[in-house]
């Protein structure tokens, strides 16, 4: 018997990717979109390609919700749906609570008593002392509220296996997020300076596809509840990666290294997912994907 998904956050960047993959696994999907995204067309042409297996739930209000969605029959609730930004400054608190606090609160709250698993992605940045709560920025701290929120649930439903799942950076090759890796990309084509805060800089990135890697292993395997970090063993520095790629250009990028001071990222000390191992060429997949890019 099909499965059945209830997704938020696939309009996003590695929602959508997840959306994708689960179509082609046969899952049934929900997803729970905002009517802005009624005119999505990339998310139109998944629902003409999959009609038997994937469907939307538009809302305009959180209060429409409960209506929508109460009789829907769930195993698998996945929240994908964030609002980041590094530094915040007032007027964006409420898109922060809303988007990583109020939507995925009022849907647990509605199908926690059936749900069987719920998987729900934090960030590395709620612990930069690689363990307690200690949030980097707003956002963070956003994450770890809403963490003690479904921990809250949990206890309600002894049933419910609850997952969160925290790394501290993403590539794919299809990104266009406002990233760093993506800023070169788009920089080096318009012949534009990209400013780095410090020639010291280190990131630790995982691949799009390791993180929905992680997913499966969690829909499909007897997994205990917990917190798990993806992470790789390696950073990489930023300096050491701009080199390699100039050295296959004949134009070189255009880099202003700041002097300002970074964070260092401390080692996770949450557990490493078992059977889960990062992609040890992202290095490599990245230097191929912008020389293909600009080549």
């Amino acid at each position: 018997m099909k499965k059945t998904i209830l997704l938020t956050g696939s309009s996003g960047f590695l929602g959508k990717i997840f959306l994708k993959e689960s179509l082609k696994k046969n899952y049934q999907v929900i997803d729970i979109l905002r009517l802005k995204n009624k005119k999505n067309l990339e998310l139109n042409e998944l629902r003409n390609k999959y009609p038997n297996t994937y469907k939307s739930i538009f809302f305009v209000k959180n209060e429409e919700l409960e209506k929508k969605i109460s009789n829907l029959k769930i195993d698998f609730f996945i929240n994908f749906a964030t609002f980041y930004k590094n530094n915040h400054i007032n007027s964006d608190i409420n898109k922060f609570i809303n988007s990583n606090i109020s939507l995925p609160s009022i849907v647990i709250d509605i199908i926690h008593k059936k749900v069987k698993k719920v998987i729900n992605f934090g960030t590395m940045m709620q612990h930069i002392d690689g363990k307690k709560f200690m949030p980097k920025n707003f956002y963070a701290s956003t994450k770890s509220a809403l963490e003690m929120i479904l921990n809250y649930y949990a206890i309600k439903n002894k049933k419910l296996k609850l997952y969160n799942l925290k790394f501290y950076e993403s590539f794919h090759e299809s990104d266009n997020r406002k990233k760093l890796i993506p800023t070169l990309i788009k920089n080096y084509k318009k012949n534009l300076t990209t400013k780095i805060i410090s020639k010291n800089l280190e990131l630790n990135i995982i691949h799009a596809n390791d993180i929905i890697k992680a997913v499966y292993i969690l829909l499909n395997n007897n997994v205990q509840s917990g917190s798990y970090s993806l992470i790789n063993k390696k950073n990489i520095n930023i300096s050491k990666l701009i080199k390699k790629i100039n050295n296959k250009l004949d134009k070189k990028l255009k880099i202003h290294f700041q002097n300002k001071k970074i964070d260092k990222i401390n080692l996770s000390k949450i557990k490493i997912l078992d059977k889960w191992i990062a992609d040890k060429l992202i290095e490599k997949k990245i230097i191929t994907k912008f020389l293909h890019e600009n080549n």
